[in-house]
């Protein structure tokens, strides 16, 4: 399996069409050059070439394990351009990388938050309609009985004009 540079830390779009117009296009070729032959490709300093080798080699060393299966939340409106990017970046590949893992289940947990939110307010707007709705049938109930009465203190009125 070969993992592409874009995994890399330090490794921008504009690095990865320089590493690419060089031939360089996986993890485990970028892992295998040396401080000296990443320094001589333009635009990549001696600074920051040991630091894109090295988590070259520390993402070649970890285990790609995929993440565990958590409760799926039911989905909600919310449309994410960072959900959109990850999801273009991951589509070509078979397995995952895991700062593509740690950036997934990071805005997973965002949309169970976002999810979670959701419902309270959907329970909040939801008691409150309840207690309006209860409002205005005490209300209503409090007109019938105020007309009743004054229709009965009529009713006495009037009878007692014709007596």
């Amino acid at each position: 399996m070969e993992l592409e540079v874009v995994a890399i830390k330090y490794v921008g779009p504009a690095t990865v069409k320089r590493l690419a117009e060089h031939g360089i296009t996986t993890v485990e070729q970028l892992a295998a050059m040396s401080v000296e032959a990443l320094t001589a490709l333009p635009g990549i300093g001696e600074n920051t070439a040991p630091l894109i080798i090295a988590n070259a080699q520390d993402v070649l060393a970890a285990p790609l394990a995929a993440p565990e299966p958590e409760e799926t939340p039911e989905p909600i409106a919310i449309e994410s351009a960072e959900v959109t990017e990850v999801m273009s970046e991951t589509s070509s590949e078979p397995e995952l990388s895991a700062k593509v893992q740690k950036k997934l289940a990071k805005q997973a947990k965002k949309l169970k938050k976002a999810q979670k939110a959701e419902k309270k307010a959907l329970r909040k707007a939801e008691k409150k309609a309840e207690k309006k709705a209860a409002k205005h049938l005490k209300a209503e109930q409090k007109a019938a009985e105020k007309a009743a009465k004054q229709a009965k203190k009529a009713d006495k009125k009037a009878a007692k004009q014709k007596s």
